[in-house]
């Protein structure tokens, strides 16, 4: 019986292992799973620091968003941005910013990438490449 046990509960932990993607591995993310939002965030929030427009700008599309397994994660996420009407040095609510209706606006296409260890609650802006 104990044999049997063992062998049973071998052949669970190798099916884990089968299961869980191998490092190195790329995946398509989903843009609304927490983690993304979270890693998203922080990339637009260094982008509105280094950024010269005084307005901040807000992620209104997801082109793609890929997953690498790499122990934390590293996220490779492709976004446009678009100026809103708030302005920098003054705390607000991203999420209350409206878009600038302005035919001129200066709508740009982002792609960041951003190493995450969510064990330590650390992400690290790894590379960021934007078109205006």
């Amino acid at each position: 019986m104990a044999g049997y046990v063992r062998f049973v509960g071998t052949l669970l932990s190798l099916s884990l292992l089968a299961v869980a993607a191998p490092p190195g591995t790329v995946t398509d993310a989903d843009p609304q799973d927490p983690e993304v939002q979270a890693c998203a965030s922080f990339a637009l929030e260094s982008f509105n620091i280094m950024v010269g427009n005084p307005h901040l700008y807000v992620i209104t599309k997801f082109y793609s968003v890929k997953r690498t397994e790499i122990g934390g994660g590293q996220y490779d996420i492709d976004v446009e941005l678009t100026p809103t009407q708030c302005k920098k040095g003054v705390n607000v609510d991203l999420s209350s910013c409206k878009p600038l209706a302005s035919p001129g606006n200066q709508v740009s296409r982002c792609q960041f990438v951003v190493l995450t260890a969510p064990w330590k609650q650390q992400r690290t802006l790894i590379q960021s490449a934007c078109v205006m």
